[in-house]
């Protein structure tokens, strides 16, 4: 089950459960309430599994991208050693070059600054999730404790 499920799951169970007369508390079963915070307990380590395989996948994007630079720099290297025989077609070459290596560079800045948006609006995602999570469990758990008071 999946964190939101569990918590969608988690309200019904505090919107369904029975009231005590002439206050505000609720009588929820403990059965319930602790079989879905063990699935919660099994599901969140799951997001944190997923949130490391967001952030490998965000390095592998950034070392395709350098790796793509790299390939470029180096073609651009190469072209520029093929035109070095007359000095007009080297000035040439050494411009395109430049321009290449700072396309490259460019794109690859791009490319990173793509990867780390994705991974942040991904963290904030499972950041919102996890504190909705959370404050449940509170509301569940303060409940149980003024239930176990009276």
């Amino acid at each position: 089950m999946k964190t939101i499920e569990i918590l969608d799951e988690m309200e019904n169970l505090l919107v369904e459960a029975a009231k005590v007369p002439f206050t505000n508390k609720l009588i929820i079963e403990e059965d319930d309430l602790g079989r879905l915070m063990d699935e919660l307990r099994e599901t969140v380590p799951g997001e944190i599994v997923e949130a490391k395989r967001i952030l490998a996948e965000r390095q592998r994007i950034l070392d395709e991208a350098q790796r793509e630079a790299q390939t470029i720099i180096d073609q651009a290297k190469s072209y520029i050693s093929k035109l070095t025989d007359e000095n007009i077609i080297t000035r040439q070459a050494q411009e395109q070059a430049n321009e290449i290596i700072q396309q490259a560079q460019k794109e690859a800045r791009e490319l990173h600054n793509q990867a780390l948006i994705y991974a942040s609006e991904v963290f904030k995602h499972i950041e919102a999730n996890l504190e909705k999570a959370l404050e449940v469990i509170r509301q569940g758990h303060g409940s149980l404790q003024q239930s176990r008071q009276e």
